[in-house]
Parts: C-alpha cells; sequence; structure tokens
C-alpha cells in the first residue's frame, strides 16, 4: 500500500528534540518521515549532497517546514541556506507545504518588521536575540507572501506543532473527501444533463419528420435515423469538450469524409487532423497517449491514454465508440452535415 512520504526540512542542530518528536509522529499515524540526518536522503555520489537533499524533496507528497532561531548551512556556493532551497523545491513541485516558526523568532519578526519601518538606517545592526540572522526573517516574509499554501504557525514547543499539523491533515482529508464525493455529484448531475440534452435533440428532429411522415411503414427506419444522427452529433461535442477545444483549425470535411473509416475514433482523429499518438515514458512503463490539436508533453493536462497504460479504461470512452460508430453508419449526405460541425464548431 502506497504511504505519503513527509519531508522535514529545518536547521539540524538547535531543532534537534523537535525533529526527533515529529519524525516520531509521522510514524504514529502511518506516513513516512524523510529526515537528512537520519539517512532518509539517497545522497547520489555523482552530484552535491545539497542536490540529493533536493531531488528527495520532488518525492514527497507532503513537506513539513521548521524555522527556528539559526538560519542553518548554506546552499554549495551562495549565502542562502539548504532549508531555503528546500522549501523552494517543494513550492516547485506543487508539494503541500506546512510551515512553522518558533515563538521567540516570530516575535522577533514583528519587532524587525517595526524596527524596518521606523527605522530604516539601523534596523539591520540590531540584535535580535532569539535569531543569528536577519535572513530569517527575510525567509519568513517569503514564505508568507505567497500567494498560495502561505500559512506560518508559531509554536512554543512540539506539543502546539503536534495539534497543528493534526488539525491541518485532518482538514486535508475532509477536503479531499469532499472533492471526491462532489465530482462524483457533478458527474451524475452532467450526465443526466447530457441525457436530457441528446433526449431533446430527438424529439425536435423526429417532430420534424414524423409531421411529414405519412407512410407508417418507414416509421421505425425514420425513427433509427434521427437516433443515429444525434448520437453521431454527440460525437463532435464529445471531441470539443475532452481536448477543450471549439473547432479543428485547418481540417476540410472532405479530409474528414476520407477518414471516416477508421478503425477507430482516435485513428479517424489522427488521420483528419493533426492529433497525434505519444509514448510517454511512466514508472511502469509507457502510456501510449492521444494529444488533441497544436499540443505537447508540456501540458498533461489534456492528453487522453487510448490504447494503454493505467489511464486508459474503455468503459471511459464508451461514449466516443458508441456515438463514431453512429456517424460511420450514417448515409453520406446526413454525415456531412455534422462533418461541417467540426469545421464550424457547435453553437
Amino acid at each position: 500500500m502506497a504511504t505519503p512520504r513527509v519531508f522535514v526540512s529545518s536547521t539540524c542542530y538547535d531543532l534537534k528534540y523537535i525533529r526527533e518528536n515529529l519524525k516520531y509522529f509521522i510514524r504514529t499515524i502511518g506516513y513516512e518521515p524523510i529526515l537528512s540526518d537520519d539517512g532518509d536522503v539517497y545522497y547520489n555520489p555523482s552530484i552535491h549532497t545539497h542536490d540529493s537533499c533536493l531531488r528527495e524533496v520532488s518525492t514527497c507528497q507532503l513537506f513539513v517546514l521548521i524555522i527556528g532561531g539559526r538560519y542553518g548551512g548554506m546552499y554549495k556556493e551562495t549565502d542562502t541556506s539548504i532549508t531555503n532551497y528546500e522549501y523552494r523545491e517543494a513550492v516547485k513541485s506543487n508539494i503541500p507545504v506546512f510551515a512553522l516558526v518558533e515563538n521567540a523568532v516570530h516575535t522577533d519578526h514583528h519587532i524587525f518588521l517595526t524596527n524596518k519601518k521606523e527605522k530604516p538606517d539601523i534596523f539591520e545592526k540590531i540584535s535580535y536575540p532569539s535569531s543569528d540572522s536577519i535572513k530569517i526573517f527575510n525567509f519568513l516574509d517569503e514564505v508568507r507572501k505567497s500567494t498560495v499554501n502561505n500559512a506560518l504557525y508559531p509554536f512554543r514547543d512540539f506539543s502546539d506543532m503536534e495539534a497543528y499539523l493534526k488539525k491541518q491533515w485532518a482538514g486535508m482529508m475532509f477536503d479531499f473527501l469532499d472533492n471526491r464525493l462532489r465530482e462524483a455529484h457533478s458527474k451524475i448531475t452532467n450526465r443526466l444533463l447530457d441525457d436530457l440534452s441528446l433526449a431533446t435533440r430527438k424529439s425536435e428532429e423526429l417532430m420534424k419528420i414524423l409531421l411529414k411522415e405519412t407512410q407508417n411503414d418507414k416509421a421505425a427506419i425514420t425513427i433509427q435515423e434521427v437516433d443515429n444522427k444525434v448520437v453521431a452529433e454527440n460525437f463532435v461535442r464529445l471531441v470539443f469538450s475532452k481536448f477543450n477545444i471549439e473547432t479543428l483549425k485547418g481540417v476540410t470535411v472532405q479530409k474528414l469524409e476520407n477518414s471516416i473509416n477508421a478503425e477507430s475514433w482516435h485513428e479517424f482523429l489522427i488521420k483528419a487532423s493533426n492529433f497525434h499518438i505519444e509514448h510517454i515514458p511512466t514508472e511502469d512503463g509507457s502510456d501510449v497517449v492521444l494529444w488533441g490539436t497544436g499540443w505537447g508533453t508540456g501540458n498533461k493536462g489534456l492528453r487522453i491514454a487510448v490504447i494503454d497504460g493505467d489511464e486508459y479504461i474503455p468503459e471511459k470512452y464508451h461514449d466516443m465508440e458508441k456515438s463514431f460508430a453512429a456517424l460511420q453508419a450514417l448515409d453520406k449526405s446526413t454525415r456531412k452535415s455534422i462533418l461541417y460541425l467540426f469545421v464550424n464548431g457547435i453553437k
């Protein structure tokens, strides 16, 4: 079973007891603590130890930042601490950050900000009893001024820290479950609306045709033709929605018609437009992915895996397969009217 990995970043010496308690706490709730001073980081012999720490950060799912009164060791040849760089790596990797600061340092920070405003000529020369460098205050400002994930919690001892993290992680779990429930409800609602839209369009087409139809023996055929037309039209809507596009730029109706005998809906898109298949390396092998027009691997939110890999769930694309089959079954004239929608869009 997968276990969340929690990277603990702080100055190692002045917060040694805090790190030990935090390591035990993380283990008791079933997560895996990652602490550089415990040998949890793999130090690749071919790179700097600091870079190994940054690599390890990107493999974790949670990041706990503890800011104490020591600024800590510098990253390589810079004048910025390794803790600072680890924090930035977590932000860059979009890992949730839970930042805590010692209460005395938090108080010094407020004094520093006041002096910076009221005594701009000497504030850098003033001594702050709980902090060994004003760089700590600049680090605090970097965290609290972030546009997202900028909560900064002062603590007096480990019990404060434990209580805070329990509440935050419980809230994170609640948010996950609540979003999951909302997503399920949204899918049901959207499916009902789609079905209602299909039914409405079928009714409109049937009313137009059957009011003109006088021969009862043709009614069943007419109903089937209308059904196929509406389902086929839905193929255009599905392509536009799943790939977040409005039209297939540069494509012609003739090219679409020439590609209609493709064996599958994704082969049709590849032949008719500039969709393309690409092998995306994954830990378990390679996912074969269909990309929408004009997009590449830089925007992974717009890909659809269609052949193999964990993302391809055949049932998920059943509507695509069904509606494409309906499009193929239409007579050429009716199909042409639907293919125009790929070029002009659905109003």
